[in-house]
């Protein structure tokens, strides 16, 4: 009898929460970044707002690239890209939507970003720094509200070498577009150790075709940058 009362009482929980009682879009399927995105610019296309140190870093990163030396970028080792910066990658990324999880399969390194839907982000003490962080999200209508922290300070944030900081915090808004045909993205970093404010940047996909599929990418030293 217990074990009834307890399953009617989250069976009814779970149809009143907001995710399950609205219609949410469907966000399932393969999508391709438009556009070239190395250089990440804030949404009105300057070079986000950087601390004097961090500038210092990011200038340093510029000028051993263009020498042919980009020791700083962690992909140059084949370690993994982080979050945000395996967002703007030239790969495919496959997205699995459930009701309390969605999961984007990146091609890039085969990396995965899991976020849980309806769970609230934990502050960054509480947190272990890694490379994709942890992230939770909630709906807000159409658009999904993905906050993401608990990263370490060893990636860039770009291709550039945009740095930033263990403190870094992301905030997302996930929606569709154009009849569904394109998946918008836009990110709020804030990060007081490294930027002077909080900064927005917008980023797109196009939808894929059905027949598309992720193939295999192995990161090695033919191919460290891949």
């Amino acid at each position: 009898m217990i074990k009834k009362t307890l399953l009617a009482a989250l069976a009814a929980a779970a149809l009143a929460s907001p995710a399950f009682a609205q219609s949410v879009p469907s966000f399932a399927g393969i999508w391709l970044l438009n556009g070239d995105h190395s250089t990440i610019t804030t949404a009105d296309g300057k070079l986000p707002p950087m601390k004097p140190e961090a500038r210092k870093r990011y200038d340093a990163a510029v000028a051993a690239r263009k020498k042919g030396t980009p020791i700083h970028d962690t992909i140059t080792r084949c370690l993994p890209h982080g979050l945000p910066r395996v967002m703007f990658a030239p790969f495919p990324i496959e997205i699995l939507q459930e009701k309390k999880q969605l999961t984007m399969l990146h091609e890039a390194h085969h990396i995965p970003h899991l976020i849980y839907i309806g769970d609230k982000l934990p502050p960054n003490d509480q947190l272990d720094g890694n490379y994709m962080g942890f992230s939770a999200a909630r709906w807000e209508g159409d658009t999904l509200v993905v906050d993401s922290g608990g990263f370490n300070d060893i990636t860039t944030i770009d291709t550039a070498g945009v740095p930033h900081s263990e403190d870094m915090v992301l905030n997302e808004r996930l929606r569709l577009i154009d009849g569904g045909a394109t998946l918008e993205d836009v990110i709020t970093v804030t990060d007081p150790q490294t930027f002077t404010k909080p900064w927005k940047t917008r980023i797109t996909f196009k939808k894929q075709d059905s027949s598309y599929w992720l193939k295999e990418q192995v990161c090695t030293d033919k191919n460290p940058g891949a």
